[in-house]
């Protein structure tokens, strides 16, 4: 297991960097199509030096994992997304900007949820409750690296207006 730990912490630190340098750079959207496409590809790594699959479980595993994959693309989109949108909106941030971000935010973090809980329980079925498990963990800590780098890339909340209707 200590292998696994070192192989997860080494594509930490390859999500930090590319994340760092998407957060460094101005935000266009070629560097978010960039940071996207290198998210996937980092993630399919990382899964594939954690789960140290066997080539039997790997035959069953790769097509649940493009399935997966591409629902996660299209999770990373809203993330980013989301970010960009705060971050464009950072200097005028008030009441109803934040209120609308946190809902966003929650409701992210619930379909996020929900492509995890639902991949558990395909590879719990077709493989293993181990490997499941192990995928459960993985998904997890990628997930929230994705989400805390991007967050470090962002200025922490300064003030927010109120709304005055007039």
């Amino acid at each position: 297991m200590n292998n696994r730990l070192y192989t997860i912490f080494s594509f930490f630190v390859c999500f930090v960097f590319i994340v760092s340098l998407t957060s460094a750079q101005e935000t266009t959207p070629v560097t978010i199509e960039r940071t996207k496409r290198n998210l996937q590809q980092e993630r399919e790594k990382i899964f594939i030096q954690a789960l140290q699959l066997t080539v039997s479980q790997a035959a069953v595993f790769h097509p649940i994992f493009v399935d997966f994959n591409r629902e996660k693309r299209v999770l990373d989109d809203l993330l980013l997304s989301l970010f960009v949108k705060y971050g464009d909106n950072y200097q005028h941030l008030n009441e109803k900007v934040m209120g609308e971000f946190i809902k966003q935010s929650e409701a992210y973090e619930r379909k996020e949820l929900k492509v995890r809980k639902r991949y558990y329980k395909k590879l719990k079925k077709e493989i293993s409750t181990e490997l499941a498990s192990q995928f459960y963990e993985v998904d997890d800590f990628v997930s929230t690296t994705l989400r805390i780098n991007v967050l470090a890339g962002l200025p922490f909340t300064n003030s927010i207006s109120k709304l005055v209707l007039n």
